[in-house]
């Protein structure tokens, strides 16, 4: 039994059936959880965005977005951040967390054990990124 902290590499899953009534399933598809993941995160004041780069899947630990199951079969989420500069980071990850527990939840109908949020970058809301640039 592993600790419910430690990290496992994800199951390779790409579509989650939610119900079999007998007369059809209904299945959703991992890219429309990462985008209720991604649509969650980025309502939060104070969320600049999510990380930048290339989205390198939804299951590979190293994209911006990371989702797969424990051994109960609910979700463990994963998502790197851009706050504003200024915002009390800790206040604003927290909410960044039940926001998206809450729209995975309530919109698939699955639970979420965990949500890690990684905060990538900070940025000042009113710089162009091109000036940004400029000071390294």
């Amino acid at each position: 039994m592993t600790d419910e902290n430690e990290y496992e590499e994800p199951t390779e899953v790409t579509a989650i059936e939610i119900e079999d009534d007998g007369d059809g399933n209904i299945t959703i598809n991992n890219n429309v959880v990462a985008n209720i993941i991604s649509m969650a995160a980025k309502e939060v004041p104070g969320v600049f965005g999510l990380a930048s780069g290339s989205f390198q899947g939804l299951f590979n630990k190293g994209g911006v977005i990371s989702v797969d199951e424990d051994a109960g079969g609910n979700y463990r989420i994963r998502v790197k951040v851009i706050l504003i500069f200024g915002v009390r980071i800790g206040k604003v990850a927290e909410e960044v967390k039940r926001s998206i527990k809450e729209q995975v939840e309530i919109m698939t109908d699955k639970e979420v054990s965990r949500v890690d949020i990684v905060v990538d970058e900070v940025r000042h809301p009113e710089r162009p990124e091109s000036e940004l640039e400029l000071e390294d």
